[in-house]
């Protein structure tokens, strides 16, 4: 078995992804104090949802970019001509 380390982090990123919109506070529900210091339960929703892209961008293209990757070099492998 060979070792892809990005593999494995856009693995972890993809669950990362899952795991804020697990975490998501919806903003009309929330009942939250208006305290100084602490976020408001919309930038606290606003913050969750750009963790979410964040993470599932990043995941996707890595591992999207990994099995192109692959894919090229398995066909350079077996077609040694198209160089």
């Amino acid at each position: 078995m060979k070792n892809n380390s990005l593999a494995m982090l856009a693995t972890i990123s993809l669950v990362l992804a899952l795991a804020s919109l697990f975490g998501y506070i919806d903003p009309a529900v929330c009942a939250m104090p208006k305290t100084a210091g602490y976020l408001t339960c919309e930038q606290s929703a606003q913050e969750h949802i750009l963790a979410f892209w964040g993470f599932a961008g990043f995941g996707i293209v890595t591992l999207v970019t990994g099995t192109v990757r692959a894919r090229l070099a398995k066909a350079k492998r077996t077609n040694p001509i198209a160089d």
